[in-house]
């Protein structure tokens, strides 16, 4: 909320990042892994994971300027996030692949954790997030918490007011007192 800005987007990026989160967990299961230790650090690893390209495309739709459509603004996201995140999936991939050839148990499972997650969360962002987006995403997105911002905004100027008002009614007070004693 605080990066897009949009109640909807918001939810959109939630409703993608379950999809992530359940498809890879999907995926563990139905390679036969049971929860242990080290995959409990891997899936804690994994949410965090999860939400970083959807987020940022999130934000992409959200923050381009003026009132424009929703086409307009996926294709916005799309080209201004789109090489970045797939530059990002491609780097943790190859490390992940790089992983696979550990020795250590916890760094192939890691491996396998991270390579699915960011093939999920990339197809999850590009696919599902810029999908809702389009379709029914909002055409002013942040119009709604702009304008709860800004009436919050005005009320606590217009408080600010009536205090410094009542602060300097109060001190003119004193200094008339002061003077005519």
């Amino acid at each position: 909320l605080v990066s897009s800005r949009s109640f909807v987007l918001t939810f959109f990026a939630i409703f993608t990042i379950g999809y992530v989160l359940t498809s890879v967990t999907a995926t563990m299961s139905a390679l036969g892994w049971t929860l242990g230790l080290l995959e409990s650090i891997c899936f804690a690893i994994l949410i965090g994971i999860s939400c970083d390209f959807v987020i940022h495309f999130s934000h992409a739709f959200a923050h381009l300027p003026g009132q424009v459509s929703r086409g307009e603004r996926t294709k916005y996201a799309l080209i201004m996030m789109g090489p970045s995140i797939l530059a990002a999936a491609f780097t943790t991939v190859s490390a992940a692949v790089i992983m696979l050839f550990t020795v250590i148990s916890f760094f192939q499972k890691f491996a396998i954790v991270l390579l699915f997650t960011v093939l999920q969360s990339t197809l999850g962002s590009f696919v599902v997030f810029l999908t809702l987006a389009d379709c029914i995403g909002p055409s002013e997105p942040t119009y709604l918490v702009d304008k709860i911002v800004a009436k919050c905004a005005s009320k606590y100027k217009k408080d600010s007011e009536d205090e410094t008002a009542k602060v300097s009614s109060s001190t003119a007070r004193t200094q008339s007192e002061r003077t005519s004693a």
